[in-house]
């Protein structure tokens, strides 16, 4: 791992920096899985602090599988969100808070690998903005938002319109994107969706059972997606 950060840190990220001042490529953020075994608090910091140095938002994975010090390393240099925290302490919760950095939660994680849920009730009492995800990818292989809310408010204990809020304007929130999306508001763009159902509520309770909620879906105002009839 150490010879990897010192790869990404003195040439990756400076090439990087490279395509996206003669725009060839469009990058907002930076990533890195601050995990034993993976990149430890250190190694995590340096490449974290190397892409903020290049203008990129910091949005990282941590204190998923081990408590590693990621929410208070985090905090400390000023990350926009950090993502799973199943193993979080009260001082990184406390640190979050202060620094309003965003707690990206995602349930799916939990209930596929088996393993504890994040303290959600503690870090929104504590004040840290909670948003959700999916974690979409071979261990968690769903893609599906209203599964995540269901989890989020049965196995995390967040009240329905929390779960709504985390999935809406506080996921844009954690991307930097809620002056455009996130929310229907005049000016912003018509990201969203139409569903089938007698109440937005029915989006979490009708669990499973997003494709036969969602008829419509609009990008920027145009429809993209229509449920066969």
């Amino acid at each position: 791992a150490e010879e990897m950060t010192e790869d990404i840190v003195n040439k990756q990220i400076k090439a990087l920096k490279k395509f996206i001042d003669n725009k060839e490529i469009n990058v907002n953020d930076i990533d890195v899985f601050c995990e034993k075994g993976v990149y430890d608090i250190e190694q995590s910091r340096r490449i974290l602090l190397a892409g903020k140095e290049i203008g990129l938002g910091i949005n990282f994975h941590g204190d998923e599988l081990n408590y590693t010090g990621s929410a208070e390393m985090g905090a400390d240099i000023g990350a926009r969100a950090i993502s799973h925290l199943e193993c979080i302490s009260d001082d990184g919760i406390r640190a979050m808070a202060s620094a309003k950095t965003f707690a990206v939660i995602l349930p799916h994680t939990g209930y596929l690998l088996r393993i504890e849920m994040p303290p959600v009730r503690r870090m929104i009492d504590a004040g840290v903005p909670v948003a959700l995800g999916t974690d979409a990818n071979p261990n968690a292989f769903s893609s599906a938002m209203s599964i995540s809310m269901n989890l989020a408010c049965v196995l995390c204990h967040m009240s329905l319109e929390e779960a709504l809020v985390a999935a809406t304007i506080n996921s844009a929130a954690a991307l930097g994107i809620s002056d455009k999306y996130g929310s229907l508001e005049v000016g912003k763009k018509a990201d969203l969706i139409i569903c089938r159902c007698p109440s937005w509520e029915h989006i979490i309770y009708q669990f499973g059972d997003h494709t036969h909620l969602i008829l419509y879906v609009l990008k920027h105002g145009a429809i993209v997606y229509v449920k066969a009839k």
